[in-house]
């Protein structure tokens, strides 16, 4: 990997991480006086005829408070990892390969529905769960009602927010970010 594409760790004001950037980002920050290097390569360097600068690792923005925000998409993962990695409808746990996602009011129902008891869209957190193939087979393009199934009420539609990024274990490590993290050993 190239020395000014390697991640740098981002942290905000508050020392809370908002974002993984490439060295050549992190330099211009730092010269701009945006942000602070907090850790750094002692043997990698930039250079040029003029300056030689440490490679950072992780850098601090100055004037960056808020938190970031990070907006939720209703994928694969998402929808797997929001329903615990379990059929909605039977509660078995067959592993990740053999799920799959279902949508509660299927695509050939869809004109059926009145507006007011629609979710938002049809490939939306409200109308995607996840099944396990034989759930989903008898399912098919039935209604919950028609087959007399309700989901569980402990089922969140749209997961809360969550207010970190997913980071690496491996990088967090070779980069020395774990005192930055709340990485537990």
């Amino acid at each position: 990997m190239d020395k000014l594409s390697q991640p740098v760790l981002i942290l905000n004001a508050f020392y809370m991480p908002v974002s993984i950037r490439p060295v050549r980002d992190a330099i211009c920050m730092v010269l701009l006086q945006k942000a602070q290097v907090l850790k750094a390569s002692e043997k990698d360097f930039i250079r040029s005829q003029k300056l030689q600068f440490p490679i950072p690792h992780v850098i601090i923005l100055s004037n960056y408070f808020s938190f970031p925000k990070k907006i939720l998409k209703a994928t694969r993962t998402n929808i797997l990892e929001r329903d615990g990695y379990a059929c909605v409808y039977c509660g078995k746990q067959p592993g990740a390969s053999k799920l799959t996602l279902d949508h509660i009011i299927p695509k050939s129902r869809w004109h059926e529905i009145p507006e007011d008891r629609k979710p938002y869209d049809f490939h939306s957190w409200e109308n995607l769960v996840t099944a396990c193939k034989e759930c989903n087979t008898k399912k098919g393009n039935k209604l919950l009602s028609e087959l007399k199934w309700k989901l569980p009420e402990t089922l969140h539609r749209k997961p809360k927010q969550k207010l970190y990024l997913n980071i690496n274990r491996v990088f967090a490590e070779k980069y020395g970010w774990d005192e930055f993290l709340a990485i537990g050993k």
